[in-house]
């Protein structure tokens, strides 16, 4: 009898090691629906966008075993509380995370997602300006995997008219 339950479980042991083995490895940055659906749910904060100010956030979450994001914190940079409010970019990652669809189930573990609120000014040229601030060298992203980029934009007004008075762009986070 004995001898017939290690024989069991040795054979239960074996079936979920070929299981885990023979399920498709999922890789988040290769999901055509998620950076798509993550750069409509963030939004550009309103004060920054008024004031030509942008930055790069990394964020990390956790997916758990029915696909939902959980445990959301903005990791880098690092800012008071009070200037976190004031420009409303850790506001706006936290609420569009916290709204996202359910993923799949296969994805459970730790992420790293880089935001680049990109802004064009106009009368500075017409091409986004894209944040050059990175996470500091040696920063310990831990068990984490570091996703691709999303990139979230607004610009100035376009008229030359709306352009008078407007205020240089200013970089973030650095």
């Amino acid at each position: 009898m004995k001898a017939s339950l290690i024989f069991v479980a040795f054979l239960l042991t074996i079936n979920a090691s070929f299981s885990q083995v023979n399920r498709p490895v999922l890789d988040l940055n290769k999901d055509p629906v998620f950076i798509d659906v993550v750069t409509h749910r963030i939004h550009y904060p309103v004060q920054p966008a008024r004031r030509a100010i942008y930055g790069r956030y990394y964020a990390g979450f956790t997916i758990d075993q029915a696909g939902h994001i959980r445990d959301i914190a903005v990791l880098y940079p690092k800012m008071s509380r009070q200037t976190s409010k004031l420009y409303g970019f850790e506001g706006e990652i936290v609420a569009g995370l916290k709204h996202m669809p359910p993923l799949n189930p296969n994805l459970v573990g730790n992420y790293l997602l880089p935001i680049a609120f990109c802004f064009t000014h106009y009368s500075e040229g017409p091409a986004p300006i894209v944040p050059t601030n990175v996470l500091p060298f040696g920063y310990e992203v831990g068990d984490r995997v570091l996703l691709n980029e999303a990139k979230i934009f607004a610009s100035s007004p376009s008229s030359s008219r709306s352009l008078n008075g407007f205020p240089p762009s200013r970089q973030i986070g650095q």
